[in-house]
């Protein structure tokens, strides 16, 4: 398949897309029923890491996008307004950051309805992109998504630029598709302890990844979780990164929403079918 650069809006060379996971302790409600001891650093989100993180984007005037859960988005209703206010997008994360891939397409319709309007309560209006916890998703789940309204899905990792992606045996319906990549994700670096990396080995990771994507692909999405990226020596050393991404020429820091909507409106957009599914067994 031949590849073409994606075009970006004033001729920039790369779109660069910062974005923060998980907001608060759903995650570890859901998982282990409490968020005491050692399984409390997804309270350090709402209560350090977040601000930190925002100060940061304020310092250099970068917008992001931040992928949020219902039940976070309900209870931190006034970081939430703050973010907003701030110019950065609120996009959905699942209710309480769910293991999707398990959910039957019932459940999947209930819990996407209930992250939209707990947002869309909070800050009056309904939030326009979407990304499945753990990037997991089942063959309903872009369905629903654009029957609920959404306009993008940032939860494929099957590309290194946007793409508009069916979301049923029709063909004319689709989303747009802003994919990501472990690669590009603090998670797998910070998040447990025996494997945890020194932050400036992170950083000389994503500087690669950063001048390959300028180079040859045109695209860079970062997916960061202020409970693990907003810890003091890790956001000084993320700091390193947008220093060295704002020393090249062409690159176009946008929100998530942002690139979507540019992305659908271009003629040259690749287009992709939905994706494979197990054929049933043999009879």
């Amino acid at each position: 398949m031949s590849y073409e650069r994606p075009v970006w809006p004033g001729d920039a060379r790369c779109a660069v897309t910062l974005t923060f996971d998980n907001f608060g302790e759903s995650f570890d409600l859901l998982r282990y029923g409490h968020a005491f001891g050692a399984l409390a650093d997804g309270v350090y989100a709402p209560r350090r890491g977040i601000e930190r993180v925002l100060d940061l984007l304020e310092r250099h005037g970068l917008p992001a996008t931040f992928f949020v859960e219902g039940w976070n988005a309900r209870k931190y209703t006034g970081l939430l307004r703050e973010i907003a206010a701030r110019g950065h997008e609120i996009a959905a994360h699942g209710w309480l950051h769910e293991r999707w891939n398990t959910l039957p397409a019932s459940d999947e319709r209930d819990l996407i309805e209930r992250a939209t309007t707990a947002i869309a309560d909070v800050l009056g209006a309904p939030p326009r992109g979407w990304r499945s916890p753990g990037g997991l998703m089942t063959p309903s789940t872009l369905g629903l998504l654009r029957g609920a309204g959404y306009a993008y899905d940032s939860s494929m990792a099957d590309d290194d630029c946007p793409y508009l992606l069916q979301t049923g045996p029709d063909a004319a319906s689709t989303l747009v598709e802003l994919p990501w990549t472990w690669t590009l994700d603090d998670a797998v670096y910070f998040a447990h302890p025996g494997v945890i990396r020194h932050p400036r080995d992170v950083i000389d990771l994503w500087t690669d990844e950063f001048d390959a994507a300028w180079q040859l692909t045109g695209s860079f999405m970062l997916v960061c979780h202020p409970r693990y990226s907003g810890r003091p020596a890790r956001v000084l050393a993320l700091e390193r990164l947008l220093d060295h991404i704002r020393q090249h020429d062409g690159v176009w820091f946008a929100r998530c929403d942002e690139v979507a909507a540019h992305v659908a409106r271009q003629p040259g957009t690749p287009r992709h079918p939905m994706p494979e599914t197990a054929p049933p067994e043999p009879q």
